[in-house]
């Protein structure tokens, strides 16, 4: 694979392009990403190295040439086990008001993402699939870097292509590949979705699964990435999001996503997002 087309990677979560951005990267002792979320699509291809990755509540450990699909607004983080190894992978971020505008009345290139979501798997585990998909974002990138006539439309035609290949294999795959996890986390994410805007302390949670609060917390650390408080923030604050794009008033969300006063959830929503609620709020009305 070309070296020169790699890209440094940067710490942002947010795309620098409207439509879509792919990147190559290659890293030795990479840093640690904390869990998060955006509001586009991601293609992630996993190319080499030692790693675990948490989408949602579901642990995956990549092999080379495993893909992941991972859509807007859910939690997902890597965990590079060994940094002395080249953590390489190829990333397709894509705008999803985008994607609906190249697809066509019989194929919703969106197809892909929509059956990960109700199967629940976010893996896609089949060498011959990830070969083209690399090599349909490789020449994205390099059409990207040419000044030739049509390069931007060769590049916007190789992406259809990738997302073409994608959606066709999760309608041709009925059994997809599921995460790993053990039974008193799965518990664990089920009931803090169910109670999700109501207070909820390490307690509530271990007395529902019968099983002591220590061992749960350190449980819940070693294979989410986050501690349970930090994760019940975090699916708090993106509920407060898809509320404030329904256009319900800044007050009804932090109450109705169980935040004590708004303070807190100002300070909580600012810090995730970048934004505060009521700049999100307007930057919804204005779209």
């Amino acid at each position: 694979m070309r070296e020169n087309i790699a890209t440094k990677w940067q710490s942002s979560q947010l795309m620098s392009k409207k439509d879509f951005e792919v990147n190559l990267y290659r890293d030795k002792y990479f840093k640690t990403v904390e869990m998060h979320s955006h509001d586009f699509y991601e293609v992630y291809c996993f190319i080499g190295g030692a790693v675990d990755y948490i989408v949602e509540d579901g642990l995956y450990r990549l092999q080379a040439g495993d893909v992941l699909l991972i859509p807007p607004n859910y939690l997902h983080q890597p965990n590079v086990k060994d940094g002395s190894k080249s953590y390489d992978r190829i990333v397709l971020w894509i705008n999803p008001v985008y994607v609906k505008r190249i697809s066509s009345p019989s194929t919703d290139l969106a197809t892909c993402f929509q059956k990960a979501k109700e199967k629940g798997a976010y893996l896609v585990r089949n060498s011959a699939l990830s070969e083209k998909l690399v090599n349909e974002l490789i020449a994205v990138i390099e059409n990207e870097n040419s000044n030739s006539f049509g390069s931007d439309l060769t590049a916007e035609n190789h992406v259809i292509t990738a997302l073409t290949l994608l959606g066709a294999h999760y309608l041709k795959n009925r059994q997809a590949k599921q995460a790993e996890q053990s039974k008193i986390i799965s518990r664990a994410i089920e009931y803090i979705s169910e109670h999700l805007t109501e207070p909820i302390t390490l307690d509530d949670i271990s007395n529902a699964l019968y099983t002591n609060k220590y061992y749960f917390a350190h449980l819940f650390k070693e294979e989410t990435g986050v501690s349970p408080h930090s994760y019940i923030l975090k699916k708090r604050l993106l509920m407060s999001k898809e509320l404030i794009e329904q256009g319900l008033s800044i007050t009804d969300v932090y109450v109705r996503c169980g935040f004590s006063d708004y303070t807190h959830f100002f300070r909580a929503f600012k810090k995730e997002f970048d934004l505060t609620p009521k700049q999100y709020f307007h930057l919804m009305k204005a779209i």
